[in-house]
């Protein structure tokens, strides 16, 4: 069985290094996550995989990195990386250990 991705579900986010290379300047960027719940979210990250967060700050206010809690991640090498987080979002466990699999299948024949 699947889960059904919304367009509702998707939420804003900061991704926020503080003080980014002892420069004391904050490193910032807008990240767009999927919402599955309380103050928690998950999000799809190139070279990185699925990953489910205990975000940090007050709802509407999220934000992932320095402070958030990184709650577990399905690493799978960047190869889904086209794929939209909601499509993921959806996906079963079985259902996307079969796309990655036949995407480095794909990879290894081309190669």
């Amino acid at each position: 069985m699947t889960n059904v991705i919304k367009q509702s579900s998707l939420i804003p986010a900061e991704y926020v290094i503080y003080d980014y290379a002892g420069e004391g300047k904050d490193l910032r960027k807008d990240k767009q996550l999927v919402h599955v719940g309380g103050n928690l979210a998950i999000r799809y990250e190139e070279g990185c995989g699925i990953m489910l967060y205990e975000m940090a700050r007050n709802p509407g206010a999220w934000e992932i990195g320095d402070n958030d809690n990184l709650l577990h991640d399905v690493y799978d090498d960047g190869g889904l990386s086209d794929v939209p987080i909601e499509k993921l979002a959806s996906m079963s466990v079985l259902e996307f250990m079969l796309a990655v699999a036949e995407r480095k299948a794909q990879k290894k024949a081309v190669s």
